[in-house]
């Protein structure tokens, strides 16, 4: 065997072991992950989606884009849909948020929320939602689930909300079924014209 197949099989077997360690260990950090959630107790089974995509999940919660100086610490977000379509949903947010974000949330109020002293624990938040209530300016939205709370210390933002699905229409109506008009003087059809 020429020495070049020699150092091109060993780069083949070097390849390849690489690849089955990587394969390894990111299965490892999947599982890992996995376990981090079994242990969250679903008030009605797992959700059927789970999203992780920060800019995603930032722009659904905030109707806006993330900021140049908006930094997306953690996000995920819930989803339970079945044959019917969306059930239920909830979403999590912590964001080292830019001057610009905390004016818009708190100080303009653009969600109309009202300030709040405690929140109930979530039993279906992720790990990484912990925080101490009393370090924080709660705020919530007395028409949805919707809570932000602002962090006394630095610009930390936790931001959570949850609801239900599309509400489903009224069935539409059967469309009238024309009937003959009654009889009368008049008759239903204009008589033959006839010509001179």
């Amino acid at each position: 065997m020429t020495r070049s197949r020699k150092i091109i099989l060993a780069a083949v077997v070097a390849l390849s072991a690489f690849g089955w360690f990587e394969v390894r260990r990111l299965h490892s950090m999947e599982s890992a992950a996995a376990a981090q959630r079994s242990h969250i107790a679903w008030r009605q089974g797992a959700p059927t989606k789970m999203v992780t995509d920060s800019a995603e999940i930032f722009k659904r919660a905030f109707w806006r884009r993330p900021g140049n100086d908006d930094q997306i610490l953690h996000a995920e977000r819930h989803e339970w849909s079945d044959a019917e379509g969306l059930q239920r949903w909830q979403w999590f947010l912590v964001v080292k948020a830019s001057p610009e974000l905390i004016k818009d949330l708190r100080d303009d109020n653009a969600f109309g929320l009202v300030p709040g002293s405690s929140v109930s624990a979530n039993p279906e938040a992720p790990d990484w939602f912990a925080f101490k209530p009393e370090e924080f300016s709660i705020c919530h939205s007395p028409q949805s689930g919707m809570r932000l709370m602002f962090s006394k210390s630095d610009n930390t933002l936790y931001a959570t909300d949850s609801g239900r699905g599309f509400t489903k229409g009224a069935p539409e109506p059967d469309k009238p079924i024309q009937q003959a008009s009654a009889p009368g003087r008049l008759p239903a059809t204009l008589p033959p014209l006839t010509k001179p």
